[in-house]
C-alpha cells in the first residue's frame, strides 16, 4: 500500500484531531503518523467536499462569521443600518447614557430595529422572482388536477384543484408577507388558468383560498379580506 502524503493526509489527520467521526480509520501507522492509501483518502475527501458541511465551508469561505454570500450581504446591510440608527441619531444615541438605559427604553429601540427588518423584506426576498415561480408551480399543479378530474369525468369543482402542501404553504406565506405582490401574481394565475386550462377565475380563486387556509397558515378572516379583493364577482344573470 502506497502511503499518501501531502495535503490530503494532513487534512485527514486534522479531522481526526478534532474528533471527526466519519474519517476512515488509518490503514497504517508509519513513524507514528496515520496513513491511508491514496484511493481511500481521495474518496473520503471527495465525499466530504460534496457533503452539506463541505458545501457550507466552500460557500462561506473568507467570511468572518462563516455565512453564505447572500446571508453575509444581509448582515452587512443591516449592520450599517443599525449602526446609523443607534449611533448617528442623537435622539437614540442618548439612550446609551446609563440613566436612560431602562427596560421601556431598550424595548422601544428593539421594536424599532425589528420594524426595520420587517419593513426591509423586499430587499431580502426577491418577490419579482418568487411571484413567477409560484405562478408556474400553481398552474402545473392545477393542470395535473385537471387531468385527474377529466379521467374521472364530471364537472370540474374547486375542490378538484389541489396544490401540494409545500406549495399551499408558500402561497399562504406570500399572501401574509407580500399581499400586494401576491394579489398581482395570483390574479395572473386566475387569468392564465382561465386562458390555458379553461378554469373559471372564481373556481381558481376558491381553490387558492381553500389551499392557503387548509394546508397553509392563513387564517379565515385574513383570507376573506384578501380574496374578496382578488376574485371577480360572479356575473349576474
Amino acid at each position: 500500500m502506497a502511503a499518501l502524503g501531502g495535503i490530503t493526509a494532513s487534512t485527514l489527520r486534522g479531522y481526526i484531531s478534532r474528533g471527526e467521526n466519519d474519517v476512515p480509520l488509518p490503514q497504517a501507522v508509519v513513524g507514528g503518523r496515520a496513513q491511508w492509501s491514496r484511493p481511500v483518502a481521495e474518496d473520503w475527501v471527495e465525499a466530504r467536499r460534496r457533503s452539506s458541511e463541505g458545501l457550507r465551508e466552500a460557500m462561506s469561505a473568507g467570511d468572518r462569521h462563516h455565512l453564505a454570500p447572500g446571508a453575509a450581504q444581509i448582515r452587512d446591510r443591516f449592520s450599517e443600518t443599525f449602526f446609523s440608527f443607534l449611533w448617528k441619531r442623537p435622539d437614540i444615541r442618548k439612550r446609551w447614557v446609563l440613566r436612560q438605559r431602562n427596560e421601556p427604553s431598550v424595548r422601544e429601540v428593539a421594536d424599532q430595529l425589528a420594524f426595520e427588518v420587517a419593513d426591509s423584506l423586499r430587499r431580502i426576498i426577491p418577490t419579482d422572482a418568487l411571484g413567477p415561480t409560484i405562478r408556474h408551480a400553481v398552474l402545473e399543479d392545477f393542470a395535473t388536477s385537471l387531468r385527474v378530474s377529466e379521467r374521472r369525468g364530471g364537472e370540474l369543482k374547486d375542490f378538484d384543484l389541489i396544490l401540494s402542501v409545500p406549495l399551499a404553504k408558500m402561497v399562504s406565506w406570500f399572501i401574509q408577507h407580500f399581499p400586494t405582490s401576491a394579489q398581482w401574481y395570483l390574479g395572473e394565475i386566475m387569468g392564465e388558468a382561465d386562458k390555458q386550462l379553461g378554469i373559471p377565475a372564481q373556481v381558481t380563486g376558491e381553490a387558492l383560498r381553500r389551499s392557503a387556509t387548509t394546508n397553509g397558515e392563513l387564517d379565515g378572516q385574513a383570507a376573506k379580506e384578501f380574496f374578496s379583493r382578488l376574485v371577480p364577482r360572479e356575473p349576474e344573470d
